[in-house]
């Protein structure tokens, strides 16, 4: 891939050459090291429109475009040839068979069609397994719940914040999901999520009950789409296809890379992508490598556990760094809370750190209030004010979340 990205994208023939790096350079896993870092400005600044200085095939080559789905300015592209697509419903399909989905499955995609590369990703890989798709999308979430016991489907694809909302409407709605919900896995991707979520998805929804469960999937759009890597059955992490993405693990400080079971950036490397492939990506997930082998036998592919934060997402309030996905650990511990927000208001002195709590009317309590407290104090060492609010008051989310608010 270095050779191939050194005579065909100019951003990278450019770049090596100014730091007098060739591709006789390398001559092993580890010269990759030498080479630059790429960021998201780099593909900001040049890979836009048409994939600017990182496209490596001529434009009638590309057969789609997908997009980034951050709101951070100028989006970012990512180009697919013909074999390049194809790779990416392989590797989607991969996925499926990972998580346990096969012939006579139906699934239920909530991943929205368009730009953003989960409706898609998810569609047409489908057919590869032999299952069939219902392409829904987003919204109607009431009108999509009773499909999903009309078509009695089997899988529920979405952003970990909906597939929570469906669950929490069919824990409200009274739905008995042993009689009358055939889920039994479902495929959370394109967030942050925590395994108390995930608890929650999983025993609202039924899924152990029937063999089944919540199952990450990971990926990007500057990599693929969805399909980069997928937790298997024993949901102790997702399982990177290596034979696709080199994989480092490096501390986003030093850039050095770290120890397998010592948190880490993510970086990834094309291996064989043609219309915009990537070299040592740095995506600002931070995760940690598990070198210990997994019951499912995929014994060829590492295995990382849960992406804990982004580097974009990390919250510093009074000198303290706070993960998001610790704020989510700590508040869906307690079963009485039913959704939650953080806002985190910088505009005042002091500044202010607000929890608010949805909890049902007959849960509401001081004690409650107490215990969480006591969870930020010992966990995050600061007393957030608490505040326990009205059940349906706060924001649901049909796409990603956004749950903790910063004021600036």
């Amino acid at each position: 891939m270095i050779d191939y990205v050194y005579w065909k994208s100019p951003f990278y023939g450019r770049k090596f050459r100014e730091m007098g790096l060739h591709p006789s350079d390398v001559n092993s896993l580890e010269d990759i090291r030498k080479f630059p870092f790429t960021t998201k400005d780099d593909l900001r600044r040049r890979g836009y429109p048409h994939g600017g200085e990182f496209l490596c095939v001529p434009r009638e080559e590309v057969v789609c475009w997908h997009m980034s789905s951050g709101t951070t300015g100028v989006p970012i592209l990512s180009g697919y040839t013909r074999r390049d697509y194809d790779t990416w419903m392989n590797l989607m399909a991969r996925c499926y068979v990972a998580a346990g989905v096969g012939p006579g499955d139906v699934i239920m995609n909530i991943y929205s069609y368009g730009l953003f590369t989960g409706g898609l990703g998810f569609h047409e890989s489908a057919f590869l397994v032999g299952a069939t798709v219902i392409p829904w999308g987003t919204g109607r979430t009431q009108a999509l719940i009773k499909s999903l016991i009309d078509f009695k489907a089997t899988v529920m694809t979405g952003t970990p914040s909906y597939q929570y909302y469906i669950a929490s409407l069919v824990k409200e709605m009274g739905i008995d999901v042993e009689k009358d919900l055939h889920l039994r896995i479902t495929m959370p991707g394109a967030e942050m999520w925590t395994e108390e979520m995930r608890k929650r998805i999983e025993e609202w929804l039924g899924l152990k009950a029937k063999g089944g469960g919540a199952r990450d999937i990971y990926g990007a759009t500057e990599l693929c789409g969805p399909g980069a890597g997928q937790e298997c059955i024993y949901e102790k992490g997702f399982h990177f296809w290596i034979d696709h993405f080199l994989l480092e693990i490096i501390d986003p400080k030093t850039g050095e890379p770290v120890e397998p079971g010592e948190e880490g950036e993510m970086v990834f490397t094309s291996l064989v992508k043609e219309a915009t492939p990537l070299v040592r990506y740095r995506l600002g997930d931070i995760t940690v490598l598990d070198d210990e082998p997994c019951e499912c036998g995929r014994v060829a592919f590492s295995r990382c556990l849960r992406v804990r934060a982004r580097t974009d997402d990390v919250i510093y309030y009074k000198g303290v760094k706070i993960m998001p996905s610790i704020i989510q650990e700590i508040i869906l511990r307690h079963k009485e809370v039913l959704e939650y927000q953080v806002v985190i208001d910088k505009s005042k002195l002091p500044y202010e750190f607000v929890v608010r709590l949805e909890v049902p009317r007959a849960e509401q309590s001081s004690a409650l209030i107490g215990r969480i407290l006591n969870e930020f104090k010992n966990n995050l060492f600061i007393e957030p004010k608490v505040e326990i609010v009205e059940p349906g008051s706060l924001p649901r989310f049909e796409g990603k979340s956004k749950r903790v608010v910063v004021k600036e």
